[in-house]
């Protein structure tokens, strides 16, 4: 696998042309698909459809044709391009690649292809190809540090997916064990849990499911919609005696951020949002609560929320699982930064979505791995 690896980060990568005047086919009629037909439309392509499993009639005056809809191969035979516009944690990408290829079109260009070719906005991890991927030294000290086969493959094919844009390289992907994946030894009793990014108290139904017995839980949820319905999941199961349940972000201290609150799992931090909420840091606010698992789902603030939780990390040591696909460099970055703070730890990496989504770094201290 290491030879693999360094092919990939030798071989020559640059960002594709940018899309010009053509002609062209969206997969997908969400609200990517809509803001790829405006940007084609804005350079003087022509969108002759859009392609979805669902919807139908017209959007924009742009036709909705089904999948199996005899359009498709006159369009394919015709020279048109698809363009896949669908990028969300339950779509396999790859299928849809398929279809279209089955269908008759030569060119099919995916959406990590798609976003840099059209000049999109950075979406998640999606962004130049320089910025998407480690340097050699940087990717070289995590794939050694990686404890297990299946989290250097996870890696190897995140490298892939993020230099080549082809979306068969994303295959290691186990969607149903999030948080408490096989082969991470993850405390499962008198657990002490915080969950940063609360949502509306999903993981910790899902970790009770799994067997998880928990002794102490601070939830961390800044959306208010979600706030409500966490606070009223948590108190109706009766999760623990010792249970905190705090309306704020995690961040690396005391402040007051704008914040884009959708009552969704998505719901972050923004310069454009609506909302101003409140951020503390772990260190300050629970400075007596000792964890031994901690879980950080929050958009973009998880490098932050660590620096804001040092001393709790260095004190407590506690397994730690966070996300490393909102922001490009945070797979390499943010298990640098884990490394510094929790030292003599077993690092794995697990791709729970498609699409990039759902990445996962855990780290889990070598005396925990041994009880």
């Amino acid at each position: 696998m290491r030879e693999r690896l360094d092919g990939l980060l030798t071989a020559q990568c640059n960002d594709p042309e940018p899309l010009s005047a053509g002609r062209y086919v969206i997969y997908g009629a969400g609200a990517r698909g809509r803001e790829t037909l405006t940007i084609l439309r804005t350079r003087g392509c022509e969108v002759a459809a859009f392609i979805d499993r669902s919807a139908t009639g017209r959007i924009d005056g742009v036709p909705v044709v089904a999948v199996d809809d005899p359009a498709l191969a006159a369009l394919a035979h015709d020279g048109y391009t698809a363009i896949v516009a669908v990028f969300n944690p339950g779509a396999d990408p790859q299928p849809i690649h398929d279809q279209l290829e089955k269908a008759g079109f030569r060119t099919v260009i995916g959406v990590v292809e798609a976003r840099q070719r059209l000049h999109a906005d950075d979406a998640y991890w999606l962004a130049s190809t320089d910025t998407m991927t480690p340097s050699a030294s940087d990717a070289t000290w995590l794939f050694e540090k990686l404890a297990d086969d299946l989290s250097r493959a996870t890696f190897l094919e995140a490298i892939a997916l993020r230099r080549t844009r082809r979306p068969e390289f994303l295959r290691s992907v186990t969607p149903g064990d999030q948080y408490f994946p096989s082969g991470v030894p993850i405390p499962r009793t008198g657990v002490r849990f915080v969950d940063g990014g609360a949502f509306d108290g999903d993981t910790i139904a899902h970790l009770i499911e799994a067997g998880f017995v928990f002794g102490g839980i601070a939830a961390f949820e800044p959306d208010p919609a979600n706030y409500a319905a966490l606070a009223e999941r948590l108190s109706a199961m009766r999760t623990c005696d010792e249970l905190s349940v705090l309306p704020c972000g995690l961040d690396s201290g005391l402040h007051q951020v704008r914040f884009r609150a959708q009552g969704l799992a998505s719901s972050s931090i923004a310069a454009d949002g609506e909302l101003l909420i409140q951020t503390v840091s772990l260190d300050e606010c629970m400075p007596r609560f000792r964890p031994n698992y901690v879980k950080l789902d929050i958009e973009g603030a998880e490098a932050s929320a660590i620096k804001g939780m040092a001393r709790t990390i260095q004190s407590s040591r506690p397994a730690l699982a966070v996300c490393v696909y909102h922001k490009p460099a945070d797979l390499w970055e943010i298990p640098m930064l884990i490394d510094e703070l929790l030292p003599d730890s077993d690092f794995y990496l697990r791709a729970h979505a498609w699409n990039g989504f759902e990445l996962v770094f855990y780290a889990v201290p070598r005396e925990m791995a041994r009880t």
